[in-house]
């Protein structure tokens, strides 16, 4: 995990928890946009198509 960055991280483990990119929205306060882009960042790092 060291590979990511502190944003990257949150929306990881929201994600993990199962929460949706509508809901990490309003816990982070972050544009959709901004959610997607962290989390098309970290499945390229995981090298992985999906977070399931």
């Amino acid at each position: 995990m060291n590979q990511f960055s502190q944003a990257e991280k949150e929306v990881f483990a929201l994600a993990i928890d199962g929460h949706s990119i509508s809901e990490i929205q309003d816990i982070l306060h972050k544009e959709e946009f901004t959610i997607r882009n962290q989390r098309r960042s970290i499945l390229k790092k995981l090298n992985t198509p999906s977070m399931i």
